[in-house]
């Protein structure tokens, strides 16, 4: 998992009115990043508006918060007509004119995956075009190109559960890694959606218990830590305590201050995190990974990232399903020997995996000291060459070959938001693997990259996308590829 995939800073949209402006909508369909695609209720003809907070199907009282000469947003403020997928918010901190983060917390779970697979549908169809849409839609179980959402093991498991309390906090408490910022009172707080702006927030129902158990938001023994313009990242590792780590303002560049659960100052700087891969064959797998670095924030994400990537890469039939009750797993005799070639490879979340099952992966890695992490993960595999450097058609061509082997037999990608580029698939494709492995968290990028490998003689052979971030409009998707 790549560490460019950290969020940018907030951009600054062009501002509100100065007096609110209010418009009656209908709302439509849901539209990538989050918003529905609405229309005011007296000209259904007339300028669309992207609305927050509303569901499709409803209609919505809504405030203006952007408007500019190609785009006008609004946050709707009160619903007149609900739609029956409306839930009461998980978390009223990011409702309308609050922070970014839980722009679905008001729609049900399923609806919520539902949303997601009609976006994926809307992605490959306007950005990827017919020969995608075709593509996927050949595949089975994707009829219109409507490639399923599937829920996390635990947040499907807490979904079913006879207890109601149970089932209404499914999908909350599941991020190990959540990133704050002081605002200028001295509080915890967030962002406000697509602004410099930090607003308080009052709660964390998303992160994992052991963040929440810290009491950033409300304890004073933080406040005497936090000053205005601090960031703030609170890590809940699976092996060991949660830490907290502050970065000063004013000292860009400077590692950040680690304070441990108790507020403490201390030296500790990595973490160590588990992975169970029994499915695979391999046991626990353990990785020491810097404490400010990049590591999938959804509690379950590694383990099943883990098994879905791997087997995508290795499984004798492509697959992008994980392990099913009654799989046997990986035959290591057979799977000895695969050429794999690993571009943005993060901390090694899938190159020590893949080594010990292949005993060959060249990775490339753009961040010296993710790099840095897996070498320490994987000081004991010698048939993992880890590199440093940018994901460029030269770098695919130099290492995309194997010495007295030939080229790649596998190439996987995880590039950032941006997805992989024309330039970087051409290159994979010139080295002519029989598989390609995609993983993409942002539909729209997954759209453009499968077009460029479809034009580069490559055909989709199973996709499945995962909610790996619940309450959000993220998710995670993973695309096999071959040969057409």
């Amino acid at each position: 998992m790549s560490p460019h995939r950290r969020s940018a800073p907030p951009r600054r949209p062009a501002p509100a009115p100065a007096t609110p402006e209010y418009v009656t909508l209908a709302v439509g369909a849901p539209a990538h990043g989050g918003h529905c695609v609405a229309r005011p209720v007296d000209d259904p003809s007339g300028r669309v508006i992207f609305v927050r907070h509303a569901l499709p199907g409803e209609t919505v009282r809504a405030v203006i918060t952007e408007k500019n000469s190609k785009i006008w947003r609004a946050d709707a403020v009160e619903v007149l007509t609900a739609s029956p997928d409306r839930v009461r918010p998980l978390w009223q901190d990011a409702g309308p004119g609050g922070v970014g983060g839980g722009e679905l917390s008001h729609v049900a779970l399923p609806a919520q995956r539902t949303w997601k697979r009609w976006v994926l549908a809307d992605c490959l169809r306007r950005i990827g075009g017919a020969e995608v849409v075709d593509a996927v839609t050949a595949l089975p179980g994707t009829a219109g190109g409507a490639v399923s959402v599937e829920p996390m093991p635990g947040d499907a498991a807490a979904e079913a559960d006879p207890n109601p309390r149970v089932r209404e906090r499914a999908g909350a408490g599941t991020r190990t890694r959540v990133s704050l910022a002081v605002t200028d009172a001295g509080a915890a707080g967030m962002h406000a959606f697509r602004s410099g702006t930090v607003l308080p927030v009052h709660s964390l129902p998303l992160a994992v218990q052991a963040i929440q158990d810290l009491g950033l938001t409300e304890r004073a023994l933080w406040r005497k830590h936090f000053r205005p313009g601090m960031r703030i990242t609170a890590v809940a590792p699976s092996d060991g305590d949660p830490l907290v780590l502050l970065e000063d303002p004013d000292a860009p560049g400077q590692a950040p201050t680690v304070l441990t659960a108790a507020g403490h100052s201390t030296g500790r700087r990595r973490v160590g995190e588990a992975v169970d891969a029994t499915g695979l064959g391999l046991g626990r797998l353990h990785y020491s990974v810097h404490a400010d670095g990049f590591w999938q924030a959804h509690r379950e994400a590694p383990t099943v990232l883990v098994d879905r990537v791997v087997r995508a890469v290795l499984a004798e039939t492509p697959t992008a399903a994980g392990t099913r009750p009654g799989d046997e797993p990986l035959d290591a005799a057979r799977t000895a020997g695969t050429r794999v070639l690993e571009l943005y490879s993060g901390a090694g979340l899938f190159t020590l995996p893949l080594v010990a099952l292949t005993g060959q992966v060249h990775s490339l890695e753009g961040d010296a000291r993710a790099v840095g992490d897996a070498r320490r993960t994987l000081h004991d595999y010698d048939g993992a060459q880890l590199s440093v450097g940018r994901v460029t058609p030269a770098a695919v061509a130099q290492l995309g070959r194997f010495e007295n082997a030939g080229g790649a037999d596998v190439v996987v990608l995880d590039p950032p938001r941006r997805g992989a580029g024309r330039e970087v698939i051409q290159a994979v494709a010139a080295l002519n693997p029989s598989r390609v492995v995609l993983v993409a968290c942002d539909p729209a990028a997954l759209a453009r990259d499968l077009g460029t490998f479809l034009r580069a003689g490559y055909r989709p052979a199973a996709i499945s996308a995962l909610d790996m971030f619940p309450h959000t409009h993220h998710f995670e998707t993973i695309a096999v590829l071959e040969r057409g």
